[in-house]
């Protein structure tokens, strides 16, 4: 029994120092972080009437330009859209449109099925667009002097 209690003794003397000792230790702080979500933020210049025009001839094409400016932090994927609001519903679907960002033909077709193919835009940069409205050669006297108003829209999302 005196050795049992001896082993013991020894295990609960080698606990004792093994719980005493220390080891070195160290610690670093890197403080004040903070964490923002992204924004995105577009806009376009003129903001109305860019593609006002007063006399559109059959067969004649006149080009009017639209900036599009990214002011948000995050880069976009964007499309162009049009929406007849008032007008001459025959005139409307007459008109012809062809969009070109950057030399690049993103659309060409009648104006009432404008969407454009994606564009990207960097956040805080800009893109010029062109827009060649028309009407076609063949179109008769039935819409002269008709008219139809519109809205451009430009819907855009975070590139993912």
């Amino acid at each position: 029994m005196g050795k049992i209690l001896l082993v013991i003794g020894a295990l609960v003397a080698t606990l004792m120092f093994g719980a005493a000792g220390a080891y070195f230790t160290g610690q670093a702080q890197v403080a004040e972080n903070t964490i923002k979500a992204g924004t995105v933020a577009i806009s376009t210049e003129p903001t109305s009437a860019a593609l006002s025009i007063d006399a559109l001839a059959p067969g004649s094409t006149v080009t009017k330009q639209l900036t599009v400016v990214n002011s948000g932090s995050l880069p976009v994927d964007y499309v162009v859209t049009a929406a007849k609001k008032s007008g001459i519903t025959e005139f409307f679907e007459a008109l012809t449109v062809r969009v070109a960002a950057d030399g690049a033909v993103v659309y060409e077709g009648p104006l009432s099925t404008l969407r454009t193919t994606p564009l990207t835009l960097a956040a805080g940069s800009r893109a010029q667009l062109q827009f060649s409205v028309g009407i076609p050669a063949a179109a008769g006297n039935e819409l002269a002097g008709d008219y139809t108003k519109i809205s451009l829209y430009i819907d855009a999302e975070q590139v993912h």
